[in-house]
């Protein structure tokens, strides 16, 4: 047993045993002085023994509690992004701890693109232009963004003309057609003050988490999420990459047609984990037909064939496969 996890009855238990091994003639039944000393002893020590092991999961980050997590990340020079869980801030200084920063090869490039807020996950593509050229393709929290394509307008300028509170109201502005995201970050230029947005309500109004706006006239910037992740890495990234482009993933919407044989065959549970499976796919992974099969059979199907797609589906780095009607007969 881990010494870190005596119970209290064991504790007391040994201190007892010590007791009768030395005094073989002393009373140590329960009620007994040696008894209640034993037993205020073996409580003292069992808060040690757990203060201990507290202490020994705050040394390493994987065991940490939140607070020790975030003096981890901060200790190497890392921050929380916006609404990200301890497992994702976890992962990202684990991945820092075993692939360092060395100078700007390709892990550097993801990691760069995941410190900034929103952004789910990212692929680098050295040489992908040529010599001395990087892409990086990001994907956006969906939890937080409403979208896994992140917004990718170049920074939207304009000034307030009219207040509400967490209102940003521009009569001027086309937030909609203009790409403006949930998630996106909103800077009051003079105030130097900053929210996110909660919600694109009209073309002219957006709802934001924090009230940064008090009177009319106030600039305001919108950069996007790629605009925010590009300027980030130029200013890490080695200047012998001469070419550096951050880029959306393109959506390649995939139907699939499924007719199952069997009784014991739940087709509403084989429509879904399809789904949940093309859902899960990164830039460039491909959908395999025989996968489609096999969730089909995992769920009670005796056979499934597959009318659609007609063979598995492939798709560039830039291309992210994600699911059209599902149908499942």
């Amino acid at each position: 047993m881990n010494n870190f996890q005596k119970d209290f009855d064991e504790l007391l238990n040994e201190i007892l045993t010590d007791y009768r091994n030395q005094f073989p003639e002393a009373d140590t039944s329960q009620g007994s002085l040696i008894f209640i000393r034993s037993a205020c002893l073996a409580s003292a020590v069992w808060g040690l023994y757990h203060y201990q092991e507290w202490i020994s999961k705050q040394i390493f980050p994987d065991s940490a509690d939140t607070e020790a997590l975030e003096h981890h990340v901060w200790v190497r020079g890392l921050s929380r992004t916006y609404n990200e869980t301890d497992s994702s801030l976890l992962a990202r200084l684990l991945e820092y701890i075993r692939r360092p920063p060395a100078g700007g090869n390709q892990y550097d490039y993801v990691k760069w693109a995941k410190a900034i807020d929103n952004v789910a996950a990212a692929y680098c593509y050295p040489l992908a232009q040529g010599l001395g050229t990087v892409d990086v393709v990001i994907v956006a929290n969906e939890a937080n963004t409403d979208s896994e394509v992140p917004s990718s307008h170049t920074t939207l300028t304009g000034t307030v003309t009219s207040t509400g509170e967490l209102k940003l109201i521009d009569t001027a502005a086309t937030f909609v057609t203009s790409e403006a995201q949930k998630g996106d970050r909103v800077t009051n230029t003079p105030a130097g003050t900053e929210a996110k947005i909660i919600s694109v309500d009209s073309e002219t109004q957006l709802t934001l988490d924090t009230d940064i706006f008090t009177q009319t006239g106030e600039a305001y910037e919108i950069p996007s999420l790629i605009t925010e992740v590009k300027d980030y890495i130029d200013d890490q990234r080695p200047v012998t990459a001469s070419v550096v482009r951050v880029l959306a993933p393109e959506i390649f919407s995939q139907a699939v047609t499924m007719t199952v044989t069997g009784d014991s065959a739940d087709k509403t549970q084989i429509a879904a984990d399809i789904e949940a499976y093309m859902e899960g796919l990164i830039p460039g992974q491909t959908l395999y037909t025989s996968q489609l099969t096999a969730i089909a059979i995992q769920n009670g199907a005796d056979n499934a064939t597959v009318a659609a797609p007609a063979a598995d589906v492939t798709c560039t780095d830039y291309q992210m496969i994600r699911p059209g009607a599902i149908d499942v007969s």
